[in-house]
């Protein structure tokens, strides 16, 4: 530690001009991935690697010593709800590439006051412009930073900044990209069960645009067609609504989701 270093002699001349290098972010490596994510309540706040790292290194739980502690972190809640901005959490190198955890100032709770709703929708889309600035090339939403209701899993922001280089993007569509991976190119239908599903719906409207036809289990003929109709015109005849399972009958791939 600097501290120490100075008490001992040990300190580089380097040291002070390093440090003022990094403060001005003449040294931040741009990250490859981002990991948006939100504070989940006052007590984890306490768990963050900068607060308490001798708890933060063990799995989360009550912990007596921070008792006295709480009525500091909620204070701090309350002038995060004000005055702070996305900030970095955590990073990690995997397979050379930089990856950061960013939190939104927000905890849990604020998430299902309507009146909270606004500021926090601004406060992911300032995160999202600020990692398309800095050229980041993916940002995964966290937690409820993608619930539906709050801005409709990040498409609220794809559709207001139509040319964001950045990908926005959520578990659910990284799992739609890794089943889309598996299914073999040769493949000239598909049977979807769960089909209108938030990751139903993303499989079939990606199969659709690649000329596979997508046989969809639904019984909701209005589920169905509105998902079809999110399709392009050429594209729609390649959603099939089915409503029992021998329709599967001759599908080289079958799936639920």
């Amino acid at each position: 530690m600097p501290l120490y270093d100075a008490l001992g002699g040990t300190l580089s001349s380097r040291s002070w001009g390093l440090q003022r290098e990094v403060d001005q972010g003449m040294n931040d490596r741009v990250p490859d991935f981002v990991f948006l994510a939100h504070v989940v309540d006052v007590v984890s706040s306490m768990h963050v690697p900068f607060a308490f790292r001798s708890c933060s290194s063990l799995p989360w739980a009550m912990r007596p010593v921070l008792l006295p502690l709480w009525p500091v972190a909620f204070a701090f809640m309350l002038l995060q709800w004000f005055f702070s901005k996305t900030f970095t959490v955590s990073f990690y190198f995997l397979r050379g590439r930089l990856h950061q955890t960013w939190s939104v100032p927000r905890y849990g709770f604020q998430y299902f006051i309507p009146s909270a709703k606004k500021g926090i929708n601004r406060q992911i889309e300032l995160a999202i412009l600020r990692a398309d600035k800095m050229g980041v090339k993916v940002i995964s939403l966290a937690a409820l930073n993608k619930n539906e209701a709050l801005n409709g899993g990040g498409t609220l922001f794809v559709n207001k900044h139509p040319n964001l280089r950045v990908r926005v993007v959520h578990g659910n569509t990284l799992t739609a990209a890794v089943i889309l991976n598996e299914i073999p190119s040769s493949v000239r239908e598909v049977f979807l069960t769960g089909a209108t599903s938030k990751l139903g719906r993303a499989i079939a409207l990606y199969l659709c645009r690649k000329r596979i036809r997508v046989l969809m289990l639904t019984l909701s003929t209005e589920r169905f067609l509105k998902i079809q109709r999110e399709a392009p015109p050429e594209f729609q005849q390649y959603i099939v609504q089915v409503t029992k399972y021998q329709a599967a009958q001759g599908c080289k791939v079958a799936g639920s989701y």
